[in-house]
Order: C-alpha cells, then sequence, then structure tokens
C-alpha cells in the first residue's frame, strides 16, 4: 500500500470513527511511519482551514458513495499548501487513490479541484482556525484575543520534552538541549527514535511534557512520604515522585498502560520503592481510609490540554465530553479526601484546557469538605539554573498552564494543578 494511501485511510478512520491517531500507527507498514506521521498530523494541524480552503474550490455535493474523497482531499491539499510538494506529483497520486477506492466521477472530480487550488494558491487562507465544538469550550474561559493565541499553537508541532533523574546541567549539555528551571530539558527538531537518544538506556532520563512535570514540585519534600499515585499510568509523576524519595503506591485501571509504567520504572532503576496495583481507582480510594500522607489524583478528563501533541483532540472533543467528566473528578476528589491522613496533602491536576475540570472543580469541592487550599508559588517550580517559567504560570495559588506560555521555545500542555490539606 502506498503511503499516501495509508495516510488518507488513517485519516478517515481518526475523524469518522473517531479514533486517536496513536492508537492507529501500528497498522502502519515500517517504511511509511515517518511520512504518515508528518502528513496526517500536519493535516490534523490545520484542519479548518483546508476544510474552508476545499468548500472555496468544490461546487457539486459529494455523493454518500464517494465520501473517501473528501478524506483524499484533505491529505492532498495539506500537502500542496503545507507540504508544498511538486503539484504534479500530488494532483496524480491522489487521483489515482480517487479512482482506486472510488471511482472515475470522483477520481476527475479531485483532478479539478486539485488543479484549481494548486492555480489559485494566492486565495487559499492558511489562517490557523478552531471548530466550532471546541471553540465552544474555550469561550466559556477565556478572552477572544487568548484563544486567538490557543489556536496558534496548534499549528506547531510540539518539541521533546525530558524530566532528568539527576546532573541536569550534564545532560542539558550532553543532549545539546534548552534547560527549564524546573528541571525540563527540552529538545528541538530530535530525528531519532527516542530509545537512541543519549542517557535513554542508563536510565537518565523519561519523556514528559514541561507543563506535567510541574504539578509535583508544588509537593515540596516528599523523602519518605507514603503517596498514592492515582491514575498513575504512564507513570512521569510516579518517577518524579520516586527520584525524589518517596515510597510510593500507583494505581491504575489498565493492565497494558501499567505494565508500561512499570517498565519505565525499571529502566530509570526506580523500582525499589513502588508498589503497583491495577483497579480501580474510587475503589481502591474507598477501601484505604485515612491512609496516605500524600494523594497525586491525575483525574481523568477530556484531556483538551494536549492538543499540541494529538491535534486530533480539537475535532473529536466537545463541550459534552467535559461534562461527563466533571462528576467523576468531583467523585474521586470527595473519595481522596478519605484515603488521605487529616494533615495530609492531595495534588489534584488534569490535562484539560477547560476550567471546568480544574478551577472549577477545586472551588466546589472547598465549599462542602474538610479540605483547604494550599497556595502554590512561582518559587516552588523555579529550582534550578535554567530558563525561569513565567509568574502566569501561578495563579491564585494554583497552577494553570496554557499552550501559547513560552511559546518562543515551542509552549506547553494545557495542564491544571492544585494543592489540597485535610483538616479537621
Amino acid at each position: 500500500m502506498s503511503q499516501r494511501l495509508q495516510c488518507v485511510e488513517i485519516l478517515e478512520t481518526v475523524l469518522n470513527k473517531k479514533v486517536f491517531y496513536s492508537a492507529l500507527k501500528d497498522r502502519i507498514n515500517p517504511e511509511n511511519l515517518a511520512f504518515c506521521n508528518k502528513l496526517v498530523l500536519l493535516t490534523l494541524r490545520n484542519l479548518c482551514a483546508v476544510e474552508k480552503i476545499i468548500k472555496q474550490f468544490v461546487t457539486k455535493k459529494t455523493p454518500q458513495k464517494n465520501m473517501f474523497v473528501k478524506y483524499v482531499l484533505l491529505a492532498s491539499v495539506t500537502e500542496i499548501l503545507f507540504l508544498k510538494t511538486p503539484d504534479y506529483a500530488v494532483i496524480n497520486e491522489y487521483v489515482n487513490i480517487a479512482k482506486q477506492k472510488t471511482d472515475k466521477f470522483a477520481a476527475k472530480m479531485v483532478n479539478a479541484v486539485l488543479r484549481k487550488i494548486c492555480a489559485d494558491k494566492q486565495s487559499c487562507d492558511i489562517n490557523p482556525s478552531l471548530p466550532p465544538d471546541f471553540y465552544k469550550i474555550l469561550k466559556n474561559d477565556y478572552s477572544v484575543s487568548a484563544i486567538k493565541k490557543i489556536a496558534k499553537t496548534l499549528t506547531i508541532e510540539a518539541p521533546l520534552d525530558l524530566s532528568i533523574k539527576e546532573n541536569h546541567l550534564f545532560w542539558a549539555q550532553e543532549l545539546n538541549g534548552t534547560l527549564f528551571a524546573n528541571g525540563t530539558i527540552r529538545l528541538f527538531d530530535v530525528k531519532s527514535k527516542i530509545n537512541l537518544l543519549k542517557g535513554f538506556t542508563q536510565g537518565a532520563w523519561w519523556v514528559q511534557d514541561l507543563a506535567s512535570s510541574l504539578p509535583i514540585l508544588l509537593l515540596g519534600d516528599v523523602k519518605g512520604k507514603k503517596v498514592l499515585d492515582l491514575c498513575a499510568a504512564p507513570g512521569g509523576k510516579t518517577a518524579q515522585l520516586l527520584t525524589k524519595g518517596a515510597k510510593v503506591t500507583a494505581v491504575d485501571i489498565d493492565f497494558m498502560r501499567m505494565e508500561r509504567l512499570k517498565q519505565n520504572i525499571d529502566r530509570l532503576g526506580l523500582s525499589e520503592n513502588l508498589k503497583t496495583t491495577v483497579c480501580d481507582g474510587n475503589e481502591f480510594l474507598q477501601n484505604n481510609k485515612n491512609e496516605f500522607d500524600i494523594i497525586v489524583l491525575d483525574a481523568p478528563c477530556s484531556a483538551t490540554g494536549t492538543f499540541r501533541k494529538h491535534p486530533e483532540v480539537v475535532h473529536l472533543k466537545t463541550s459534552e465530553d467535559v461534562k461527563k467528566q466533571i462528576k467523576i473528578q468531583t467523585q474521586m476528589l470527595k473519595d481522596a479526601v478519605n484515603a488521605v491522613k487529616i494533615g495530609g496533602l492531595i495534588l489534584y491536576c488534569t490535562c484539560s484546557i477547560s476550567k471546568s475540570e480544574g478551577e472549577k472543580i477545586i472551588q466546589s469541592v472547598l465549599e462542602d469538605t474538610n479540605i483547604e487550599l494550599v497556595k502554590a508559588k512561582i518559587d516552588d517550580i523555579n529550582l534550578f539554573a535554567g530558563k525561569k517559567l513565567p509568574k502566569d504560570i501561578i495563579d491564585n495559588g494554583v497552577l494553570r498552564t496554557l499552550p501559547y506560555y513560552e511559546e518562543n521555545l515551542g509552549g506547553m500542555d494545557a495542564f491544571f494543578a492544585a494543592i489540597l490539606k485535610k483538616i479537621n
């Protein structure tokens, strides 16, 4: 199968069946993977602009039996306008794909549309925009100017962030990366496989987005503390806790994800103080009262803050997906209050950009639960001699990152975190 046909079929599955691209990678021929990664993700990042351009040049409604050409056009127009592949190569190959998968009439339409676009590229508006459902999620919490900045970050490929066990300055030099003051090393334009980078086999680091690494730092000294890490896989926060000397019980409902966590922790040489359990997080909390010094609840969420790496998020997630998570998050947080010792801490965090899954959850639980907010400070996360993180990250004592923070250095995921203390 040609690499372009694989890309078109992957796009159809992602957008039509609402499947994340990462779940489909094992279907891709190894020799096609690099190209598919580039084209599929580029199409998803610029999907709204590409759809508008196609509407500008398509004059007739596509018959239902030939809907596959919709995805043919998405991939081909992305190649022409964003990858800047030579026009003739794009037209020839995608017309042949349309012939193969639909019929000669659909192929003629593809041919005509692509030739018109190639002849009139200057009229194509390629400015970034967001789909209506995702815009609806954002408009509840952010200004129009902030949403424009968020939309712009969607089109930018995210760099690779690594959390380092120790010797941060040494590894920043070895890997030729940018060191942030929280201890993250950022690598740009990584060409090789991750397991071939320096330090992987020695267990010197693990992959973790800059924003995701910040919540654990808000806990301060955790050495010797009994910590429950809920929804723990793939294990970035688990590794941080173990590196800091905590005694960690990691819980996740998914067996395969937990196996991946254990493999990561073994590679890092941090297994000594780790226990793992595969079970439902709520059940575990309800069966362990006043048991832990600290509970880390990286709650199940809409994952709307991760679109820099998973651009399909903005096309698959809606405000209804956000609403579905709120009840689950609230219940888990209340159960966590019962499972932590009096005077103990709960770190609540989500990788959601919606404040309904962050700030508003905390506000509601503070009103009717025996907990109080422990206010975070910017000094809690600026710990090393690296690039200092902006004060905006801490807002009213909680952590809130946004994709356009540190935009000139590649941005970061949208993340929320708050520290809560159980009181009598």
